[in-house]
């Protein structure tokens, strides 16, 4: 099973985005996704599968730092 954390969308440029969690950047694809600055995602191998909404990326992230 594979678990995708949200990630917020720093910047979109062509057919990537430069998403972060808690600090940490990285490029991902966006193939088939219209996404920009500031809208949460979930990843999976390097690309964006799918946008969420601000408030359930924010509930996700509660649940992740009370995990961890």
């Amino acid at each position: 099973m594979c678990l995708s954390k949200p990630q917020k969308v720093i910047r979109v440029e062509g057919g990537q985005a430069m998403i972060e969690f808690r600090g940490s950047r990285k490029l991902v694809g966006t193939i088939n996704q219209d996404v920009k600055a500031g809208d949460y995602v979930l990843c999976q191998n390097g690309l964006v599968i799918t946008k969420i909404p601000e408030s359930k990326a924010r509930e996700i992230m509660k649940e992740w730092a009370d995990f961890s």
